[in-house]
């Protein structure tokens, strides 16, 4: 197809963006359609929205609020459920592999004129776990044992939908007559491993949930109910100033959440855990909540990487090296799966979005400018309307909660979200959340 480019007419680029995330759907919207024929090829037909995945899994949300569909109705992108397997630079193509294994076609070849490597990649290496195929990321397990088959994981909507359900078996099964106070204690301890923003807000949600809703619901298991953190760093929040940390550390201990921290986690089983320090912790219910790792596709390229914890290298302009350091033809990486070259970029949903916007903006209008990060402030809920802010100014309590709020509002992208998001914090002070109806 082509498309008038002042007098003349131009055929439309063939774009090929890698991955449903933050930066693939962000991007995906801020392209000229007019310029470039889009496709997106994910194994995920949605982008999950995670600041608000804790909050659905203790039912302050209704589950489809918490993720946006990539195909949309006035915007003409193609989408594709796919994942992709490799690329030939050389050949201007991807080779995929449906993300169905009753088709008769097994894999099939895209050509493109501009490709964008941004497959939801995370921080750390790969440990390939076949059985969630359709992820595009995955949690980091560090090889423990047991981790992918008994804890469960915060990256989708489904992911909170297991959670969710867990959470009630666990009542349900301390409220049967006959246990003890040690087998009902057992099933009511619930463990988050991992102290950064994302453990932090799921222990946060548990809490409120667990003082409020529950605590209604389940009276006489109040008693036995208890959160814990593990983390083998030394500090929780470790993006944040030392004095936020401990405010964060204070507010724990004001919700009885306990933290350990410097804790080995040596293998999880179906009703609790194993650590270097402490042996056996029984559980009810182990949220693993470390950070991702990346995908087969980013380790297997032949490109030139970061040197530790590897991910793709690009230039400030967001184009992708050859190994021998050579910029590839039309090639760009943006989200969690690449960094630039002398930045250390942080794999946040934040950055993520900067670098699909400029990149937007880049293929556009021919932009010549470097892409340079504008930091923005980091925020962390901690329960009870409290939390902390990072940014040019730190600050905590009240105020950081309503940033937070505020924050999670601001970043959905569709007015029918943030219709939702106000209907939800209306419900929640007039009936209670949706798990506890009055």
């Amino acid at each position: 197809m082509s498309v008038q480019n002042g007098d003349k007419w131009a055929p439309r680029k063939n774009i090929i963006i890698i991955g449903s995330g933050w930066a693939g759907s962000t991007l995906a919207t801020s392209l000229d359609e007019t310029k470039y024929s889009i496709t997106v090829i994910s194994p995920e037909t949605t982008t999950p929205y995670t600041p608000l995945l804790a909050s659905a899994a203790c039912g302050l949300y209704d589950f489809n609020i918490v993720e946006t569909p990539i195909r949309h109705t006035i915007k003409r992108i193609k989408f594709v459920k796919a994942r992709v397997e490799s690329i030939d630079f050389k050949a201007k193509s991807v080779k995929c592999i449906p993300s169905f294994d009753d088709l008769v076609v097994k894999d099939f070849t895209l050509n493109y004129d501009i490709v964008v490597i941004a497959p939801g990649v995370s921080f750390l290496s790969i440990v390939k776990e076949p059985a969630d195929f359709n992820s595009q990321s995955t949690n980091h397990t560090f090889n423990t044992p047991g981790v992918s088959q008994h804890a469960l994981f915060l990256r989708n909507a489904r992911d909170a939908m297991k959670i969710a359900s867990r959470i009630q078996d666990c009542f349900e099964k301390a409220s049967i007559p006959g246990l003890t106070d040690t087998q009902k204690r057992c099933l009511l301890h619930f463990v988050i491993v991992g102290a950064g923003p994302t453990g932090v807000e799921v222990s946060s949600e548990l809490s409120d949930l667990f003082s409020t809703s529950y605590a209604s619901l389940y009276p006489h298991l109040k008693q036995y109910v208890s959160i814990a953190i593990h983390d083998v760093a030394d500090q929780v929040l470790s993006g944040f100033d030392t004095k936020l940390q401990d405010y964060a550390m204070s507010s724990f201990t004001k919700r009885n959440v306990e933290v350990l921290t410097g804790s080995h986690i040596e293998r999880v089983e179906k009703d609790g855990l194993y650590t270097k320090e402490m042996g056996r912790i029984d559980a009810g219910l182990v949220i693993w909540a470390t950070g991702n790792k990346s995908t087969d596709l980013v380790d297997s390229l032949p490109v030139k990487k970061t040197p530790r914890n590897p991910r793709i290298l690009t230039d400030s302009f967001l184009r992708v090296y050859s190994p021998d350091s050579e910029l590839l033809d039309r090639v760009y990486a943006i989200g969690d799966a690449a960094d630039v070259e002398n930045a250390r970029l942080p794999t946040t949903a934040e950055v993520a979005c900067q670098k699909a916007k400029y990149l937007g903006k880049a293929l556009n209008r021919d932009v010549k400018a470097e892409f340079r990060y504008q930091q923005a402030a980091i925020v962390a809920y901690l329960g009870q309307n409290d939390g902390v802010v990072s940014g040019k100014t730190d600050y905590s309590g009240a105020q950081a909660w309503i940033a937070w709020r505020s924050k999670n509002f601001l970043w959905t992208r569709t007015w029918r979200q943030k219709v939702l998001i106000v209907v939800g914090w209306a419900l929640n002070l007039v009936t209670g959340r949706a798990i506890a109806p009055r």
